[in-house]
């Protein structure tokens, strides 16, 4: 349909999941998205997949939390295209689940520094562009367990709903040189992200059993990458005009049950 044709999208944890869907979708509809990604392994299997397809891609291998990379490439970026029209925060960390009462500090810093910081960072450093152009849309990728506990992931939860609170922050500082940002929440998702502890927390027999069989998702499935990359276009697209500083949860209707 082209709804970014010509646009110059950058999506943080391109290489699987989300990210990986994101950057098909967003090069489907005639973006040439920048896929940051730390595995350059994967990165460039996901960059073979859009150009096969005909898309425009370019890998740049990154870790989110390597500020000075991170910085050459916005301004490789900036060098060659002239612009950044999108951002999509989407990088990720799910740390093995365990407590306030045995987590440690460093769990909680690392956590902290790829969920939350490196949303902080990648949006500084392409903000200013999008205010020269007068024209951006920052997409955060956030969870539904930033404003709903399941327990045992506190240094995940907080960080995502740090990125909540932070994009009603950012929409309000970035709404005059017409900037929307805007958040997704997914729920519980069929991603490499779903592995808690060794295990595809999606295809165990209680959760078939109670949210599946029991329609506590009144869908009767565990979401797909591919059910949220939509919303992230949408929000990237001409069509997203009026919406700055929103949450748009995507969880087949979870939330919505008690």
């Amino acid at each position: 349909m082209g709804l970014l044709a010509g646009k110059i999208c950058l999506v943080s944890g391109a290489g699987q999941g989300l990210g990986r869907a994101v950057s098909h979708e967003m090069a489907d509809e005639g973006a040439h998205v920048m896929l940051l990604e730390r595995n350059a392994e994967t990165v460039a299997t996901v960059a073979a997949e859009v150009e096969a397809k005909g898309g425009s891609v370019t890998p740049y291998p990154l870790d989110v939390t390597d500020y000075d990379r991170y910085r050459e490439i916005v301004a490789d970026v900036i060098a060659k295209h002239g612009r950044i029209d999108v951002l999509v925060n989407n990088a990720a960390i799910n740390p093995p689940t365990r407590t306030i009462l045995d987590d440690t500090l460093e769990d909680w810093r690392r956590t902290i520094a790829i969920n939350l910081e490196a949303v902080y960072m990648g949006s500084k450093l392409v903000a200013p562009h999008m205010v020269k152009q007068e024209w951006g849309r920052i997409i955060h990728v956030a969870s539904i367990q930033g404003f709903a506990s399941s327990g045992e992931a506190g240094a995940y939860n907080a960080a995502k709903g740090g990125i909540i609170a932070y994009t009603q922050s950012m929409a309000v500082e970035l709404g005059r040189y017409n900037i929307l940002v805007n958040a997704v929440a997914p729920g519980f998702m069929v991603t490499p992200m779903s592995i808690v502890n060794g295990v595809d927390e999606t295809t165990t027999p209680d959760f078939i059993e109670w949210y599946v069989r029991r329609r506590k998702i009144p869908l009767g499935r565990s979401g797909l990458p591919e059910d949220v990359s939509g919303t992230v276009v949408f929000l990237a697209s001409d069509y997203c005009r009026y919406m700055t500083g929103q949450l748009l949860v995507v969880d087949g209707g979870l939330m919505s049950t008690f």
